[in-house]
């Protein structure tokens, strides 16, 4: 969840289906955002409560309601049947309540989840878009019930603080707590910043995804395909590319994109992803995805060509399909079929005749148009001769290569890997290729089902065990994990190994950072071999059981290692029971953001018990305390790691400990803990701007005005400039404001006016310049 992203969709009304999916992905209540199960404004205490929250919000510069979500736990249970409210409903009922007329609108939006529609209604309650107005609270205007416990009192002011609305007793508090929430929202802006861009190339107009590999090998025949098909007859400019999940799509694509790139055939190349989840050796991970509305789509393709995206949707398409006819551009679309948003398949089959614009998507399906399809299926006899000589060389055996045997083995396989990777292992056991072939071609051994149960049928007890207890885990494993998770002898793990590497169900690798041979097993290998295991009484319960004792052991596998390094680097983290709490507090994080707080506090508990006097740990079990509002204790583990820190750890420890202060409203401390943090990380600009926030709290404005100094003649020298040269000039004029120095303060308005209008991608933060402008209130 990002402060700063909710409070712009706030300003700018958003009510869309995408405005509406980030907010169920926020998965947490803020000032912003709040989540109610149901709503039924006939019972009076209910009408008191939400006439509170909107009051509350309307004060804080407004937010949203989403109605369907189970408060806390964040579960999407949705409405048993139609929300009974429109806008006009919503808005007569707080009337009646509060003798306030509010501004608020509804929209009920759908949601396919867990096999089922469901149903959840999205109220936005509206605000002065200008944070000065702020400072004037709407208050109850009439008694509602006043006799009662729930009821509304005259001249009542609510506010949000956090994920709750708390009755305001002072216009000295309202004005505090606003003032402390934007300095969160702008905080978290600049930390927007300096996100990653998810484009590996940006230059000019060009924009590519990363890679993903670094020598693409075989479908030189489909490789042609698909360049012919992009870059021949213009009539036909959407090429898709289709065909199951891990068949290579994109890993084919991601080849032609950057082919097409080196050889600069086009003149634009705009390249996005809607993919979600990507398959690692840690199981299904979420992915970063780039693609996910027509709005989206537009508004990176008018960045491209350095448009301002501010503007209304139907302007936006037509000044892209001008851009499009103008411009010789590629668009790719990856993973096209996980967007829920079929606005953007009618937009680029809209094109006109003119555009001159090639479109190259890729999808599980075809999309039912009359796009050119272009199938990844399975491997020709050439691929499958690289396959062989690959698998080969990988078993040490000399599995004979002469195009006779390719072929047959193609033939038969169907050129599915995994079908030619069985027969092998049967000619690796007897060396009999006729043997091989008929095992894989008869009746009780079809190919395409790729016939475990026959090699299942072969393999000793222990084999068997073996290979089911590898599906319990979720990559590549040592012989003596699976001696911990089975409790047989080493000695039986890796001759049962043997067995299953020499029928190829599992590979061997010697990765060079390890010491120890690695094991896998291909997924559809690893499903059959589940399903096995379901079959085997309660062994997979009790093999768990002692893998989650050893858990901690498996977090130090070599692909982990590789994960956390920037991290370990970062801190300082060196030895082995520091890195093991290190990675333990990242699950932590994010079991924090499914809301599972007892794996929370289990996984921060191990990493203590591991590394007792690591500043990181520390600091990090300081923020958690602080989010489930253990304010004290949070306080006492900053403050341990403010003891333990060193010149890597420093600015982490003092800038969590600021943090913390600062919800005490302790205004010296926090600035106190920040000019520390800041002289372990001078170079940090998030931690300076903090810094200069905190000066002008205790009204150092002269001092502030130095730190955004500092900031700007930094990112000046940054091409092309980013929002953080914007927000440092706002908030060096409102100090400059308050020493008198109106010209400067002019001068800075004018500036950081002249940078937006020659960079369009600056154009959101317009809105606190519009109000610097206005002046105060």
């Amino acid at each position: 969840m990002h402060l700063s992203t909710l409070e712009r969709m706030v300003s700018e009304g958003d009510l869309s289906k995408e405005a509406f999916r980030y907010l169920l992905a926020c998965r947490g209540e803020c000032e912003w955002l709040d989540y109610k199960q149901t709503l039924s404004l006939s019972n009076d205490a209910e009408l008191c409560d939400f006439s509170r929250d909107v009051l509350a919000m309307k004060n804080v510069g407004g937010g949203y309601i989403l109605v369907g979500v189970k408060d806390k736990t964040w579960e999407q249970v949705g409405l048993t049947q139609a929300f009974p409210y429109d806008s006009k409903l919503l808005r007569d009922q707080l009337t009646r309540a509060t003798g306030v007329s509010l501004d608020v609108d509804c929209v009920t939006h759908f949601l396919d989840y867990d096999g089922s529609r469901r149903i959840f209604a999205l109220i936005l309650i509206r605000s002065s878009r200008k944070r000065s107005k702020r400072r004037s609270p709407t208050l109850t205007s009439k008694d509602f019930c006043h006799t009662k416990p729930f009821g509304l009192r005259r001249g009542e002011i609510y506010a949000r603080q956090g994920d709750s609305t708390t009755k305001v007793v002072t216009q000295d508090g309202l004005l505090e707590l606003l003032e402390h929430l934007e300095n969160l929202a702008d905080e978290d802006a600049l930390r927007n910043n300096v996100v990653p861009s998810p484009f590996a190339v940006e230059q000019g107009t060009y924009r590519l995804l990363d890679r993903g590999f670094e020598r693409f090998i075989g479908r030189q025949e489909l490789r042609e395909k698909l360049i012919h098909a992009v870059c021949g007859d213009p009539r036909i400019w959407i090429i898709n590319v289709h065909g199951p999940g891990g068949a290579g799509k994109s890993a084919l694509v991601n080849w032609a994109a950057y082919k097409l790139y080196e050889e600069r055939h086009f003149e634009a190349i705009l390249q996005l992803t809607a993919k979600e989840t990507i398959l690692t050796e840690k199981g299904i991970q979420r992915f970063p995805r780039s693609l996910y509305s027509l709005e989206n789509l537009l508004d990176n393709l008018l960045l491209l060509f350095e448009e301002n995206p501010d503007c209304e949707l139907d302007a936006k398409k037509k000044l892209v399909v001008d851009l499009l006819s103008a411009w010789h551009t590629l668009l790719i679309l990856d993973n096209l079929e996980t967007v829920s948003d079929g606005r953007i398949l009618s937009f680029i089959q809209g094109l006109p005749p003119e555009s001159k614009a090639r479109v190259l998507l890729t999808s599980r399906t075809k999309s039912g148009g009359w796009e050119l399809p272009i199938p990844v299926t399975e491997m020709n006899s050439t691929e499958t001769l690289e396959f062989i000589k690959s698998k080969s060389e990988e078993l040490r055996i000399d599995f004979p290569l002469d195009k006779e045997t390719i072929d047959k083995v193609t033939k038969v396989s169907g050129g599915l890997p995994l079908a030619t990777q069985w027969i092998m292992g049967q000619w690796k056991k007897s060396h009999r290729l006729d043997l091989a072939l008929e095992k894989a071609s008869g009746k009780d051994s079809p190919v395409l089902e790729f016939s475990f149960r026959n090699i299942w049928g072969i393999l000793s007890p222990e084999a068997r065990t073996v290979l089911a207890l590898m599906s319990i885990f979720d990559g590549p494993i040592t012989a003596q994990q699976l001696t911990v998770a089975s409790e047989m002898s080493l000695e039986t793990i890796e001759r049962a190994l043997g067995d299953l590497t020499d029928v190829t169900l599992a590979n061997k690798s010697f990765p060079i950072s390890e010491g120890q041979p690695l094991y896998s097993a291909l997924p559809i290998t690893l499903s059959f071999a589940r399903n096995e295991l379901g079959a085997m009484g309660d062994l997979e319960v009790r093999s768990r059981q002692r893998v989650q004792r050893f858990n901690e052991q498996m977090e130090l596998q070599a692909s982990e290692i590789a994960r956390f390094r920037g991290e370990f680097d970062k801190y300082g983290i060196d030895t082995p029971n520091e890195k093991r709490a290190a990675i333990l507090c990242r699950r932590a994080e994010s079991e924090l953001f499914t809301g599972n707080v007892e794996g929370v506090e289990a996984l921060l508990k191990q990493a203590r018990d591991l590394a007792p006097q690591s500043a990181y740990v520390l600091a990090k079990t300081a923020v958690y305390n602080l989010s489930r509002n253990r304010v004290g204790l949070a306080l006492e583990c900053a403050k341990e790691a403010c003891d333990r820190a060193n010149k890597k750890t420093g600015a982490l420890c003092y800038s969590v400990k600021a943090r913390i202060l600062d919800v005490q409203h302790d205004k010296n401390g926090r600035l106190e803990a920040l000019e520390k943090a800041m002289k372990f990380s001078p170079d940090d600009t998030i931690l300076r701007h903090q810094y200069g926030v905190a000066l002008s709290r205790v009204g150092l404005e002269r001092e502030a005005v130095e730190q955004f100094s500092a900031i700007i003649a930094l990112e000046e020298e940054r091409l092309p400039p980013r929002e953080t040269l914007i927000m440092a000039l706002t908030t060096r004029v409102i100090n400059l404001r308050r020493l008198g120095k109106i010209e400067d303060a002019n001068n800075d308005i004018r500036r950081a006016r002249d940078l937006i209008k020659q960079y369009p991608q600056l154009v959101y933060a317009s809105t606190k310049l519009d109000e610097l402008e206005a002046g105060p209130d």
